[in-house]
C-alpha cells in the first residue's frame, strides 16, 4: 500500500509539472508570435510563420530557389483526385511559362523556369474557388487556364529573379529644392564601376542599371561606384541625396560616401538589401533634424576629414556594395525592424518618459494607498465604516463615467498637456489597493501595536516600523500592478497630451502605425519592446506578486 501511495504521489506530482509546463507554453505562444513576427519583414508577416533565410548572396543576378513553395497539393483538392490532376495542371502552367517568351536573364534559365512555374501554379491554386476541384477535369482545366495569366507568369518570374538595380539620383537643397542629376544620360554612363558591371536596363517602366557583381572569390569582397554630378545650386546648401534603388534580397550592405568643396562626409550605417521593391534611400547632412521628433526616414553622412575633390558646383559620390556572411545576414534581419522602430520615433524618449510616470505611480500608489489603507484598518474615528463603504462604491463606477468630469477638473486646473495628471492623482491611492492593504493590516496582530506606542512610537512611528514592514508582499503586488497600469495607459495620454515630446511608450507605439502604414514587421517590433519590461519585471517580481495575492494576513 505505501509504494500505491508512493506511485500516486509521482503521477500527480508529474501531471501537475505537465500542467504547469502546458500552460507556460500555452501562454507564452501569443508573445512568442509577437517576438517571431517581429524578425519578418513586411512581405513574409502572412506567408510564413518563421522568418525566411536570407539568401546572403555573393553573386547577382541569381534565383531565389526558396522563393516559392514546392508544386503540392492544393488544400481543397480531393487526395483521390491529385494523382490524376498534378501532371497536366503542371504542364499547363509549363506551357503558359512558355508561351509568355520573356526577355531572357543572365541566370540559369532551367532554375529561373522551374521556379516560375512552382510560383504560377501556387498562385491560379489559390484565385481557384474551392468548389471547381470537384467538377470535371475538363471544366477544370479550363477555369485553371483564365488564372494562368501572362500577367501572372511576369509577376512570378520577377519575384524569382533576383538583382540589384540602380536608379536615378537626386539632390535636394535645404531650401526643399530638388532635381535630378544628369538627367536623361544612361545611368549606367553616370558610374565607374570596380568589382562589377553595370548594364543599361529598362524595369518598370523606368530607366535603370543592372549591378553584376560575383564575390566568391577571396580577394573580391566588395565592388564600388563612383560617379561626379554637377547640381544646379551651390553645393554648401546640400542637405540630402537620393538615390532610386531596387536591392536583390541579399541583406549585403551598401554604404555611401560623398566629398564636395574639399570635404567628405560616409553614411553614419548601411543600408540594407533586405527586399525586392523599388525605394529610395536617402542620405542626409548632419543638420537640427537628426535631434527632432520627426520620423528619420534617411541615413546620416558622418563628416569623415577633407577630401581632394574640389571642383566647384559638383559632388562626388562613391557607392561602396559589401557582401555580408549568413551569420551576419541572419543578424542583420533579425535586426532590422527594431533598427528601423528607433529611427521611426524617438524611443528612448518616450521610454524615459514611460519610466519617470511609473516610478512616480509606484511612488503615489505605495504612499497614498498605504497611508489611507492605516486609517482605515488601525485607527479609530467616526464614520470610518461608512467611509470604506464610499471608497469600495468607486469601483462600481465605469471609467467612462468620470472622464468627462476628470478631464474639466485637471483642465481648469491648468494641467493639460502637462505630465502632472498623469501621476499627481495616484498620490490619492486606489480603491483596489487600499482594500487589499487593509486586509493586510487587519492581520497584524494589535500587540505588535502596543508594544510599539509603549517604546514611544506615534501613529506614524507604528505604521512606518510595524505596519510597513509586515505588508511588504502586499506592497511589492501593488508595485507590480502600478508599473504594469502606468506602463500600459494608453487612454490618459491620448486624452491629456497633445504635445509629441511628452509621449510615453504606449502613445508612441500607437502613433508610430500612422507613421509606418501597414508596415506590421515594424509594428510588431515596437510592441515587443514594449512588452519586453512587462516580462521582465513579471518574471523577477512573481514570488512577491504571488505572495501578495495569496496572503490575507499574518497569523497570531
Amino acid at each position: 500500500m505505501v509504494e500505491s501511495r508512493g506511485i500516486r504521489g509521482v503521477a500527480r506530482r508529474l501531471t501537475l509539472y505537465a500542467l504547469l509546463i502546458g500552460g507556460s507554453i500555452l501562454f507564452s505562444i501569443p508573445f512568442g508570435w509577437l517576438l517571431l513576427s517581429s524578425f519578418k519583414p513586411n512581405e513574409e508577416q502572412y506567408k510564413r510563420w518563421l522568418p525566411r533565410t536570407p539568401s546572403a548572396a555573393v553573386a547577382s543576378p541569381y534565383v531565389a530557389r526558396d522563393e516559392f513553395a514546392a508544386v503540392s497539393r492544393p488544400r481543397p483538392c480531393p487526395a483521390s483526385r491529385w494523382d490524376e490532376l498534378q501532371a497536366p495542371l503542371v504542364e499547363d502552367v509549363a506551357r503558359a511559362v512558355d508561351a509568355a517568351k520573356l526577355p531572357p536573364a543572365p541566370v540559369p534559365e532551367a532554375d529561373l523556369r522551374e521556379e516560375t512555374i512552382q510560383g504560377v501554379f501556387l498562385g491560379a491554386a489559390e484565385n481557384l474557388s474551392d468548389a471547381a476541384w470537384f467538377e470535371s477535369i475538363e471544366t477544370l482545366r479550363q477555369k485553371w487556364a483564365a488564372r494562368v495569366t501572362p500577367h501572372l507568369v511576369a509577376e512570378c518570374r520577377d519575384k524569382a529573379y533576383k538583382r540589384l538595380l540602380i536608379g536615378p539620383v537626386r539632390a535636394r537643397s535645404v531650401e526643399q529644392h530638388e532635381e535630378g542629376l544628369r538627367r536623361g544620360e544612361p545611368i549606367s554612363a553616370l558610374w565607374q564601376a570596380a568589382g562589377a558591371a553595370l548594364t543599361e536596363q529598362t524595369a518598370e517602366g523606368r530607366p535603370c542599371a543592372l549591378l553584376a557583381y560575383d564575390f566568391r572569390e577571396a580577394d573580391r569582397r566588395q565592388a564600388t561606384l563612383s560617379a561626379v554630378f554637377p547640381v544646379g545650386f551651390p553645393v554648401a546648401k546640400l542637405k540630402k541625396l537620393v538615390l532610386s534603388i531596387r536591392p536583390d534580397h541579399s541583406w549585403n550592405a551598401l554604404d555611401c560616401t560623398l566629398e564636395a568643396d574639399g570635404q567628405r562626409w560616409t553614411s553614419a550605417e548601411p543600408s540594407n538589401a533586405g527586399n525586392d521593391q523599388w525605394q529610395d534611400i536617402v542620405w542626409q547632412l548632419p543638420s537640427d533634424d537628426d535631434a527632432s521628433m520627426k520620423v528619420k526616414s534617411w541615413i546620416v553622412l558622418d563628416p569623415a576629414g577633407p577630401s581632394d575633390f574640389r571642383e566647384p558646383g559638383k559632388l562626388r559620390v562613391t557607392l561602396t556594395l559589401r557582401v555580408r556572411s549568413r551569420a551576419a545576414a541572419w543578424g542583420t534581419k533579425l535586426w532590422n525592424n527594431f533598427r528601423w522602430a528607433f529611427k521611426y520615433m524617438p524611443f528612448w524618449r518616450y521610454t524615459a518618459v514611460s519610466f519617470f510616470l511609473c516610478f512616480m505611480n509606484i511612488l503615489g500608489q505605495l504612499v497614498g494607498s498605504s497611508l489611507a489603507a492605516y486609517a482605515f484598518a488601525r485607527l479609530r474615528w467616526p464614520g470610518r465604516e461608512f467611509c470604506f463603504l464610499l471608497v469600495l462604491g468607486t469601483l462600481m463606477l465605469p471609467g467612462a463615467v468620470t472622464m468627462v468630469p476628470s478631464f474639466l477638473i485637471f483642465k481648469t486646473l491648468g494641467w493639460y498637456n502637462s505630465l502632472l495628471v498623469l501621476w499627481v492623482p495616484s498620490f490619492c491611492g486606489s480603491a483596489f489597493n487600499i482594500f487589499l492593504l487593509r486586509q493586510f493590516m487587519r492581520g497584524i496582530p494589535k500587540d505588535l501595536e502596543d508594544a510599539a506606542k509603549i517604546d514611544g512610537c506615534s501613529f506614524f512611528g507604528v505604521y512606518r516600523h510595524v505596519v510597513l514592514p509586515s505588508i511588504r508582499p502586499a506592497l511589492a503586488t501593488i508595485a507590480i500592478f502600478a508599473f504594469m497600469g502606468s506602463w500600459n495607459n494608453f487612454m490618459g495620454p491620448l486624452i491629456y497630451l497633445n504635445d509629441q515630446s511628452k509621449y510615453p511608450l504606449a502613445l508612441g507605439v500607437f502613433g508610430l502605425q500612422t507613421q509606418a502604414g501597414s508596415n506590421y514587421g515594424l509594428i510588431m517590433a515596437a510592441s515587443a519592446l514594449m512588452a519586453l519590461p512587462l516580462v521582465v519585471v513579471f518574471f523577477f517580481c512573481q514570488r512577491y506578486f504571488i505572495q501578495g495575492i495569496t496572503l490575507t494576513g499574518m497569523k497570531n
